[in-house]
């Protein structure tokens, strides 16, 4: 069955919060979302060198599950 996660991103003590989320059946599958997303931010320039950012995964419960570095 799919679960809310949510896609932060996050640079030292800023943090930019999903608000929204995506549906997805499992971790694998919302880490491969967010590696899709980061491309597409990149592609757009929106990401040019990472700028120390990264992608915290969360779940519906607010708990962290992955992070990923930009």
């Amino acid at each position: 069955m799919p679960a809310r996660f949510y896609f932060d991103m996050v640079r030292d003590d800023e943090v930019v919060r999903d608000e929204d989320g995506v549906e997805a059946d499992d971790l694998d599958d919302v880490t491969k979302q967010a590696a899709l997303c980061v491309e597409e931010m990149k592609a757009a320039g929106e990401l040019a060198n990472g700028g120390g950012w990264c992608v915290v995964i969360r779940d519906e419960t607010g708990d962290e599950r992955r992070r990923i570095p930009i």
